[in-house]
Parts: structure tokens; C-alpha cells; sequence
């Protein structure tokens, strides 16, 4: 057998964007779904690769694959700054 060139860490990245592709192009066609059997059909699916992407992630949380880092407030707070101006740009509109 052939050794893969592909560290397990690389494997699981990539099945996790790969993931996130998917539940990202599925919320998509839920939203647009025809009728409401293709809806219930594709939204099922769509739970079911929420479910991986979930069980992907975490056991990439526990190898220490996937790191969270901590923020200062002040980065916090300028986030919080940047996206409430945003929403208020979008609300003048209306």
C-alpha cells in the first residue's frame, strides 16, 4: 500500500473547508428549493452535513488541530464598532 503524502491534520482541513463548501452551496438550494419535498429532501441533507462538519471540527479541536485564539477588548471592540456601522449604513436605506 502506497503511503499517502498527506498528514491526517491536512486531510481533516480540507474535509472541513470541503464541508463548509457544501453546507454553504445546500443552504443555497434550500433557499430556492422548487417545491416543499425537494425542501424537506435537501434541508435533511443539509443537517446531516451540519452534523459532520460539526463531529470534523471538534475532533480537530481535541487533536489541537484547531486553535481559538483569545482577543484583547479592543479588538473586540472595534469589531463590534466596524459591524454596528455597517448595520446602520444598511438601515439608513430604509
Amino acid at each position: 500500500m502506497a503511503k499517502s503524502k498527506y498528514a491526517d491534520k491536512e486531510i481533516a482541513t480540507n474535509l472541513l473547508v470541503t464541508l463548509k463548501h457544501m453546507k454553504s452551496e445546500l443552504n443555497l438550494f434550500t433557499q430556492e428549493a422548487s417545491n416543499e419535498e425537494l425542501f424537506q429532501e435537501i434541508n435533511q441533507v443539509y443537517t446531516q452535513i451540519s452534523d459532520v462538519q460539526r463531529e470534523v471540527f471538534e475532533m480537530m479541536c481535541a487533536q489541537g488541530w484547531y486553535k481559538m485564539k483569545s482577543d484583547t477588548k479592543d479588538s473586540i471592540s472595534k469589531a463590534y464598532k466596524k459591524f454596528s456601522d455597517s448595520e446602520s449604513d444598511l438601515c439608513e436605506g430604509e
